[in-house]
């Protein structure tokens, strides 16, 4: 399996687990849609973090490190801002039913963006040493 398609597999989990939050939370409880994307995202990608950091990017180093977590978090919160964005664009121009939609695109949107920066930031191999 490559890295891309593990990557894929867990980012599925991540925004299934992302999505029901945020959809619940804006239906269930009137939280702002923009926010209520944050906070989902927010817990499906602590999650992640782990599953990526030990199964998804194979030819990187394997162990968790606060120093990998850290930067993590960096693209995490870019790829946030991506999805808040796209969000709250959508969530603008779109009618109001369609909130589960708005989610789905802003995930997609990001997804991107997510998996560049966590390859070749975060998770990228170390360099050979002669």
């Amino acid at each position: 399996m490559t890295e891309l398609l593990r990557f894929f597999t867990v980012t599925v989990l991540g925004v299934v687990i992302d999505l029901a939050i945020a959809f619940g939370l804006h239906t269930g409880l009137g939280v702002p849609l923009w926010l209520a994307a944050a906070i989902g995202f927010t817990v499906a990608a602590s999650a992640n973090y782990v599953i990526h950091q030990t199964w998804s990017f194979q030819s990187g180093p394997r162990s968790l490190s606060a120093r990998r977590a850290g930067l993590y978090a960096m693209v995490a919160l870019a790829t946030l801002a991506v999805r808040v964005a796209l969000v709250a664009l959508l969530d603008r121009v779109l009618a109001d039913d369609l909130a589960l939609v708005i989610l789905i695109c802003g995930a997609g949107g990001s997804f991107f963006v997510n998996f560049a920066l966590s390859k070749f930031v975060v998770f990228a191999a170390a360099p050979d040493t002669p």
